[in-house]
Protein backbone atom coordinates (compact mmCIF):
# COMPACT_ATOMS: atom_id res chain seq x y z
CA UNK A 1 0.00 0.00 0.00
CA UNK A 2 1.40 3.08 -1.02
CA UNK A 3 0.02 6.77 -0.14
CA UNK A 4 0.40 9.45 -2.76
CA UNK A 5 0.59 12.10 -0.21
CA UNK A 6 2.67 10.27 2.46
CA UNK A 7 0.18 10.74 5.42
CA UNK A 8 0.27 8.28 8.05
CA UNK A 9 -2.76 6.34 7.33
CA UNK A 10 -2.76 5.44 11.63
CA UNK A 11 -3.06 9.08 12.47
CA UNK A 12 -4.79 8.98 15.93
CA UNK A 13 -5.26 5.27 16.04
CA UNK A 14 -4.43 5.40 19.83
CA UNK A 15 -6.58 8.02 20.31
CA UNK A 16 -9.69 5.56 19.22
CA UNK A 17 -8.64 2.68 20.51
CA UNK A 18 -8.32 4.22 23.92
CA UNK A 19 -12.06 4.86 23.46
CA UNK A 20 -13.14 1.58 22.68
CA UNK A 21 -10.95 -0.01 25.58
CA UNK A 22 -10.53 1.04 28.66
CA UNK A 23 -6.43 0.06 29.35
CA UNK A 24 -4.53 -0.32 26.01
CA UNK A 25 -0.80 -1.64 25.80
CA UNK A 26 1.03 -0.28 23.05
CA UNK A 27 3.51 -3.41 22.83
CA UNK A 28 0.43 -5.76 23.03
CA UNK A 29 -1.28 -3.41 20.19
CA UNK A 30 2.16 -3.92 17.97
CA UNK A 31 2.70 -7.22 18.63
CA UNK A 32 -1.09 -8.28 17.61
CA UNK A 33 -0.95 -6.27 14.66
CA UNK A 34 2.32 -8.22 13.23
CA UNK A 35 0.48 -11.50 13.32
CA UNK A 36 -2.42 -9.88 11.91
CA UNK A 37 -0.50 -9.01 8.67
CA UNK A 38 1.02 -12.30 8.73
CA UNK A 39 -2.67 -13.92 9.18
CA UNK A 40 -1.36 -15.69 12.41
CA UNK A 41 -4.06 -14.39 14.90
CA UNK A 42 -5.68 -17.98 15.32
CA UNK A 43 -3.06 -20.10 15.53
CA UNK A 44 -2.19 -23.30 17.83
CA UNK A 45 -1.00 -22.81 21.03
CA UNK A 46 2.60 -24.08 19.60
CA UNK A 47 3.07 -22.03 16.94
CA UNK A 48 3.88 -19.43 19.07
CA UNK A 49 6.57 -20.51 21.01
CA UNK A 50 10.00 -19.88 19.66
CA UNK A 51 10.93 -17.59 16.96
CA UNK A 52 7.03 -16.35 16.75
CA UNK A 53 6.99 -16.44 20.54
CA UNK A 54 4.91 -13.82 21.75
CA UNK A 55 7.78 -12.36 24.30
CA UNK A 56 10.49 -12.76 21.69
CA UNK A 57 8.40 -10.20 19.74
CA UNK A 58 7.68 -8.14 22.24
CA UNK A 59 11.30 -7.04 23.00
CA UNK A 60 10.93 -6.33 19.36
CA UNK A 61 7.83 -4.43 19.74
CA UNK A 62 9.36 -2.64 23.00
CA UNK A 63 12.30 -1.72 21.48
CA UNK A 64 11.07 -0.22 17.85
CA UNK A 65 8.48 1.53 20.58
CA UNK A 66 11.02 3.31 21.93
CA UNK A 67 12.77 4.25 18.77
CA UNK A 68 9.77 5.81 17.53
CA UNK A 69 9.50 7.91 20.45
CA UNK A 70 6.73 6.59 21.68
CA UNK A 71 4.27 6.90 19.02
CA UNK A 72 1.71 3.90 18.51
CA UNK A 73 0.73 5.21 14.83
CA UNK A 74 4.42 5.32 13.63
CA UNK A 75 5.13 1.94 14.82
CA UNK A 76 2.13 0.51 13.17
CA UNK A 77 2.82 2.66 9.98
CA UNK A 78 6.33 1.20 9.97
CA UNK A 79 5.20 -2.27 10.60
CA UNK A 80 2.47 -2.23 7.70
CA UNK A 81 5.23 -0.21 5.23
CA UNK A 82 7.45 -3.43 6.16
CA UNK A 83 4.73 -5.61 5.56
CA UNK A 84 4.42 -4.19 2.41
CA UNK A 85 8.32 -3.99 1.55
CA UNK A 86 8.35 -7.79 2.27
CA UNK A 87 5.40 -9.07 -0.08
CA UNK A 88 6.71 -6.77 -3.05
CA UNK A 89 10.65 -8.68 -2.15
CA UNK A 90 9.34 -11.78 -0.90
CA UNK A 91 11.57 -11.90 2.00
CA UNK A 92 10.25 -12.74 5.96
CA UNK A 93 10.85 -10.16 8.03
CA UNK A 94 10.22 -9.81 11.88
CA UNK A 95 9.00 -6.62 13.70
CA UNK A 96 13.04 -5.95 14.19
CA UNK A 97 13.46 -5.39 10.85
CA UNK A 98 11.80 -2.32 10.51
CA UNK A 99 14.93 -0.81 13.14
CA UNK A 100 17.07 -1.84 10.41
CA UNK A 101 15.45 -0.13 7.54
CA UNK A 102 16.45 3.63 8.29
CA UNK A 103 13.53 5.23 5.70
CA UNK A 104 10.48 3.42 7.52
Amino acid sequence: MELADGKNPFEGYLERLQKEKKKVNPIHEIVNFYYLLNGWEKMPKDFYRGKMGYGKLAKEAKDLYGVLKEDLDDCMWAIQKMDYLAKKGKFSWSISTCLKHKKL
